[in-house]
């Protein structure tokens, strides 16, 4: 009963990876091979830190990790209606940093209020980014679509 119950988790975890990065793949790819290049002003742009808990659910530096991203928000229009994006790669998934310093640097060229290049797919106007480039993200999470009922399977097996 416990190999079945393990089997059915990590092969949820195996589809949602699947699903997430399949889409993502081909978002991107999408959003990269009809982009159009528009004006965009920057409304926001700051590092978000965020600091993971120790098991006992309290923040312990010597226990806990701390990670920083970039957010930010930006106005732009296309066909005369006015959008709000957030990303900056053409996908969802967002990179995470070990340094606040790396973050710093990737919103260097975005302070608030600065009018620069953004990127949409005419035909999805609600989705536009800033820097136009494939982002790994998508392959790593149909890598780990692959790679996680592989880790069950072992599990599995020891249970």
């Amino acid at each position: 009963m416990a190999r079945a119950i393990t089997m059915l988790i990590f092969g949820g975890f195996g589809v949602m990876f699947l699903y997430v990065g399949l889409t993502q793949f081909l978002q991107q790819r999408r959003s990269l091979a009809n982009a159009v290049e528009i004006v965009a002003t920057i409304a926001y742009s700051a590092v978000h830190t965020s600091t993971s808990a120790d098991t006992d659910g309290r923040l312990i530096s010597s226990n806990s990790t701390t990670t920083h991203r970039p957010d930010l928000r930006f106005t732009y229009v296309v066909a005369g209606k006015a959008y709000e994006s957030d990303l900056l790669y053409p996908t969802i998934i967002v990179r995470g940093y070990a340094s606040r310093e790396a973050v710093e640097e990737v919103l260097a060229p975005y302070p608030v209020n600065a009018t620069v290049p953004a990127y949409v797919d005419p035909s999805h106007p609600g989705e536009a980014f800033l820097i136009a480039e494939r982002s790994s993200a998508p392959i790593v999470f149909l890598v780990l679509a692959l790679l996680v009922p592989l880790v069950a399977w072992f599990v599995s097996k020891y249970i």
